[in-house]
């Protein structure tokens, strides 16, 4: 009697058991997320603050090279810090919030209108940051600094500097952080949610069934439409269940995949695991690279865990796979941003403190060329010395043309006419080296919008390769045509190709097979491309020759960039 009284208090009371144990996960999943989103946050504008304190300390140093406090030279260095990629704006206010130097001089002498400036600014003299929203609701990441420096001389007169960036990279981070946390956070609510409704309703055996049936549908619908692969080995190493995303993921047909023995289905790179995470006895997680005849190369997350039954019975293993591949191209991405950023920063140091040595320089050997008689080994000597020095000015100049900002002039442009323009100038060398030049150009082809000149430049810079890579002549062949909302332009030639290493680091700044190169030629082509919206790549076959590929879409419009 006391048995059965027993048993119904414990069937009565397991659902609000039950609710009370996911309250409690769901409380702890809600703090942990709040902590990982501060902490994110924290560590996103650490490292933007990080950023723009370095930006500060340029200043700094470069201020403290000329008259100390002289306005005209801050407001010079001011203005040529603030044109380096990524800063949105800067200016220096005094103590009273009266503007000092911007770089828009329409702002100077006006006054900051922030009641939490002097608060902030007293504190310590560390840099700080903040989010601000400009008057056009565009948010900022603001970092601020009181200067080393005096201005005018005074020294209780130190100025305050501010330098504004994008918070968009700020904003995305959060917010994608947050997304995350939230889509997990969800999951395990419907999972509990899930779980408490089939308890509920378990004491009713035939309404329990039918329900029943309802949540596994639910349960299987909500795994099958995960963007991870889901793996469902048993016991007897038979696989019951493959979702559609790790079907995809391996390239495998899902039709036939149920009941048959996961070593002879999953690769053996991934099948492998199941015998770490049996000998540890729970669960690992490991980043592999799967190759598949669909995708190819494809670096996934691997998360293997043993599966117990109620009773605490192993019935068989879970493998969770999450493809990384958009992970790894938005790093690779963010690392290339990272590179261009410090490559800007060199070149203007380079233009500023190598140009005018140079000039020096020439001037000095031309002078000394010209004491010495023609043909003797110090004219030849002196003459090497100009040329050289003219090299370096040519490497100057293109590298400054990489680093600076796309500033482009769009409007409408007639492709072909562009194609004929640029090989009429390259057509005469062509020629004089014996190489055909072959148009196959489509009729019709519709106005785009971009920006003639640059994307002039773009194709010369083609033409020219193409040209180089066939020394002893061949065929030079443009094509251009509409393909998917996009016009496709095709730059071939016969010459021996690139090696498949190559192929991938081509479009990397000085990266060059050539004795005489820069290396710069094809990063300037993917950056006016890229600022156009469009993309680049190659084919290229070893002994048979290369064709860069350029698409650029119809409704091309240029889009602001932080």
């Amino acid at each position: 009697m006391n048995f059965n009284k027993t048993n119904r208090f414990m069937v009565a009371a397991a659902p609000w058991i039950t609710i009370g144990i996911s309250s409690v996960l769901l409380v702890i999943i809600l703090f942990q997320t709040i902590m990982m989103y501060n902490r994110e946050k924290q560590h996103v504008g650490s490292h933007l603050m990080e950023k723009g304190a370095a930006w500060i300390t340029s200043f700094e140093e470069d201020a403290g090279t000329g008259v100390p406090g002289n306005p005209c030279f801050l407001q010079k260095v001011l203005e040529e810090t603030a044109s380096q990629n990524g800063i949105s704006y800067m200016f220096l206010v005094d103590a009273s919030g009266k503007v000092l130097a911007h770089n828009d001089r329409k702002m100077i002498d006006t006054h900051l209108d922030d009641t939490t400036f002097k608060n902030r600014m007293t504190v310590s003299d560390e840099p700080g940051w903040r989010i601000v929203e400009k008057e056009n609701n565009t948010r900022y990441f603001e970092v601020y600094k009181p200067l080393l420096i005096t201005f005018q001389g005074v020294a209780e007169n130190k100025p305050v500097i501010f330098i504004g960036m994008d918070a968009h990279p700020f904003d995305q981070a959060v917010a994608e952080d947050l997304h995350h946390n939230i889509v997990m956070i969800t999951i395990v609510f419907l999972v509990g949610l899930a779980g408490i409704v089939s308890l509920f309703w378990s004491r009713k055996v035939i309404r329990s069934r039918r329900l029943l049936q309802d949540t596994r549908a639910f349960a299987a619908e909500t795994i099958a439409s995960l963007p991870m692969g889901i793996i469902i080995v048993d016991k007897r190493r038979h696989i019951r269940y493959m979702n559609d995303s790790a079907c995809f993921l391996l390239g495998i047909d899902i039709s036939g995949v149920t009941d048959k023995t996961a070593d002879t289905v999953l690769p053996d790179i991934i099948w492998h695991l199941h015998k770490i995470a049996d000998g540890h006895g729970k669960g690992i997680e490991k980043e592999i690279v799967v190759d598949t005849k669909k995708s190819g190369p494809t670096p996934v997350s691997v998360m293997v865990t043993k599966i117990f039954d109620q009773e605490g019975d192993f019935i068989g293993f879970l493998f969770i796979l999450k493809d990384l591949s958009h992970i790894r191209a938005l790093e690779l991405k963010i690392r290339r941003k990272e590179r261009l950023a410090a490559l800007g920063t060199l070149a203007s140091g380079i233009a500023h403190e190598v140009r005018n040595p140079l000039s020096s320089i020439k001037g000095y050997a031309g002078f000394f060329g010209s004491l010495f008689e023609d043909e003797s080994e110090n004219k030849k000597a002196a003459q090497l010395m100009v040329e050289e020095i003219d090299r370096v000015d040519r490497v100057i100049s293109e590298l400054l043309e990489f680093a600076r900002p796309a500033d482009l002039k769009p409007g409408p442009a007639q492709p072909d006419q562009l194609i004929k323009n640029t090989l009429r100038i390259i057509r005469h060398e062509a020629e004089s080296a014996g190489i055909r030049v072959k148009e196959k150009i489509a009729a019709q082809l519709p106005d785009l919008h971009l920006d003639p000149d640059r994307f002039s430049q773009v194709l010369l810079n083609l033409f020219i390769n193409a040209m180089q890579a066939m020394p002893h002549g061949g065929d030079l062949t443009v094509d251009a045509r509409v393909k998917d909302d996009a016009v496709l332009f095709a730059v071939s030639d016969t010459g021996e190709g690139i090696l498949p290493d190559d192929q991938a680091v081509v479009f990397n700044p000085y990266y060059t097979t050539k004795k005489k190169g820069t290396g710069l030629g094809l990063a300037i082509v993917h950056k006016i491309i890229e600022s156009h919206n469009g993309t680049v790549w190659l084919d290229s076959v070893k002994g048979k020759g290369t064709t860069f590929y350029i698409s650029i879409p119809l409704e091309n419009r240029q889009k602001e960039r932080p």
